[in-house]
């Protein structure tokens, strides 16, 4: 029995060594590296990205010598790195300085004269094409020789030749010929074009419930018209922004023997025919909430409804949207709208039923248009004088939209425009009521998501005085959604305390965002404006008001959660709350 224990205890003991000795870690020789010489920005963020020594420094390794040969595998990376910039004539070479405590290491780069092309060549092998002759490299003599230049010439040529009704094209050949003496480089980029296509039947796959000619009527070439990459892009955009599907993919396939109509396969993804939706939010006026339903196929013939009820202690309003894409053209929809709503902000209570019906074009996916005509009667309540009103109006608007993102851009700028002619079915007190509004987006520094974003807005009703118009159809200003530090509609001309609206409108915000982790985000604004009308004294119009505040944002899978908290940097003595706090989803602009 002492023997087996005896045993048993060796052969633990040298399993508990060998443990030790597989798992521990090596102290390793530590040491710090720098990088001189290399005076391009560019090659030394290259180098620092790419060099194991510097990128594995945290993890030293056991001696000397394997360092050393760590250095050593570097060197060709780092000239290769060189090389891909142009400088065909730098060298690299590195010390250790081991009397230090960690090692020094020093990596010396020269990069000698940076090479410039001179010939910049692009070849087609395929049949002749005079669209092709319309193809010409971005890529310049006399400009510096950057292997990231190259490349992109290369898919911004493929990306023309998918545009001229070549799908198929590769790059066939290229060939850099580099003159040491003259310090130059020259470039051939040759591409076969392949067989030139045209747009050949379409392949639907993945429909469930909605029909085929709900895809039909949106595709927006004609069979037999030459192929067009940028119309396949555009229209796989345009699915995807119907909401009917989680996925779209519209692809060319290769042709059948002797022909070159090439078949359009077009993968869908069907989601869930209806969704419901609450939301909550919190502002100025108090407290909300919103109820939301949508059915995405109402009528079998892909036919989008679309319906919700809002409520909040002075609003209360009911909207429901039904959409046709693809309405007498691809690229078009028609909209029909319906609302009952009934407000009793300070200002005015309104009682108002508004129907319309719009025609929207989409011109490309981030430009759109739409003209429509529409009824709006309301019951209107100012001053203790209650009102009756009736008009028929017809509502023209653009929209262009080169944000990087809807919820959080942090690139880009968006520009819409809306203005509708309203005519008077019970009189003769027509007018025109326009409204334009500009946003800016800039990144200032990527890591970090820094980021500034603008808004500029303006309004004007024109045609009549501002009596005739409806209360609630003049401009407002003050609020989350406006000027935020001041109370809802609270900023502009009152008589008595009480809002009266004006017929022109000026607002503005400027706002700096952070986002260093992946859910919050910080911001700091600054917002502005005023409304004017000539119903009160000239004085009372022309003071701006400022407001300033900070805010959180959370950042959630269907967007920013926003939190603001504003302070009225100018108020007049009937701000009642210095402060004012809001709550909802999505950036405030």
């Amino acid at each position: 029995m002492n023997r087996w224990l005896q045993r048993a205890t060796g052969i633990g003991f040298a399993w508990l060594c060998t443990v030790v000795f597989v798992f521990a870690e090596p102290e390793g020789v530590e040491y710090k590296i720098k990088i001189k010489g290399a005076s391009d920005n560019s090659v030394e963020r290259s180098i620092k990205n790419t060099a194991r020594s510097v990128k594995m420094r945290k993890r030293p390794p056991s001696t000397e010598g394997q360092l050393r040969r760590r250095i050593e595998k570097d060197i060709p990376l780092i000239e290769a790195i060189l090389e891909s910039s142009g400088y065909y004539d730098g060298t690299v070479a590195f010390d250790i300085d081991t009397a230090r405590d960690p090692m020094r290491v020093t990596l010396r780069v020269e990069l000698g004269e940076q090479y410039r092309f001179r010939n910049v060549e692009v070849r087609f092998v395929g049949d002749p094409d005079e669209k092709l002759d319309k193809i010409k490299p971005v890529v310049r003599r006399k400009q510096k020789v950057v292997a990231a230049n190259v490349f992109e010439e290369q898919k911004s040529i493929i990306q023309q030749l998918n545009r001229r009704g070549y799908p198929f094209a590769v790059l066939n050949r290229r060939e850099i010929t580099v003159d040491r003496e003259a310090k130059v480089v020259d470039l051939l980029l040759e591409f076969d074009q392949r067989q030139l296509s045209f747009f050949g039947p379409a392949q639907i796959e993945g429909l469930e419930t909605l029909p085929s000619k709900y895809i039909d009527r949106q595709i927006p070439w004609k069979t037999g018209a030459r192929y067009d990459s940028q119309l396949v892009r555009d229209f796989e955009t345009s699915l995807l922004g119907t909401g009917q599907f989680g996925s779209a993919r519209v692809e060319p396939e290769e042709a059948a023997s002797n022909t070159n109509s090439i078949p359009i396969r077009i993968r869908l993804n069907e989601r869930s025919l209806r969704t419901i939706r609450l939301g909550v939010n919190y502002s100025d006026v108090g407290p909300g909430a919103k109820v939301f339903w949508e059915n995405r196929n109402i009528f079998g013939g892909g036919e989008r409804f679309e319906t919700s009820l809002e409520g909040s202690p002075i609003e209360l309003i009911w909207d429901s949207k039904l959409t046709r894409a693809g309405f007498l053209d691809a690229n078009q929809s028609l909209v029909l709208n319906l609302e009952l709503s009934y407000e009793t902000p300070d200002a005015y209570e309104s009682k108002k039923v508004k129907g319309s019906a719009m025609v929207l074009r989409d011109f490309t996916p981030k430009i759109q248009g739409g003209v429509g005509a529409g009824y709006n009667y309301s019951l209107v309540e100012q001053f203790g004088d209650e009102d009756e009103y009736s008009y028929v109006f017809f509502p023209l608007q653009v929209d262009l939209d080169f944000r990087n993102d809807r919820l959080n851009p942090v690139k880009g700028r968006q520009f819409f425009g809306l203005t509708s002619w309203n005519q008077d079915t019970m009189g003769t007190e027509n007018y025109l009521k326009s409204y334009v509004e500009g946003r800016d987006y800039h990144l200032l520094w990527d890591r970090y998501r820094l980021s500034t974003a603008v808004r500029l807005a303006l309004g004007s009703i024109d045609g009549t005085s501002i009596e005739s118009v409806p209360a609630d159809e003049r401009y407002y200003a003050g609020g989350g959604g406006s000027i935020r530090g001041y109370e809802y509609q609270q900023v502009g001309p009152k008589l008595d305390g009480t809002p009266t609206g004006g017929n022109k409108l000026l607002e503005f915000s400027a706002e700096l965002r952070l986002q260093p982790g992946r859910r919050l985000g910080y911001v700091l604004f600054v917002d502005g404006g005023t409304v004017y009308n000539d119903l009160v004294e000239e004085s009372m119009n022309d003071l701006m008001r400022y407001g300033a505040g900070v805010g959180v944002r959370w950042f959630t899978p269907i967007g920013p959660l926003r939190f603001d908290l504003a302070y009225p940097l100018n108020p007049d003595s009937t701000q009642a709350d210095r402060l004012q706090f809001y709550i909802s989803l999505g950036q405030a602009f």
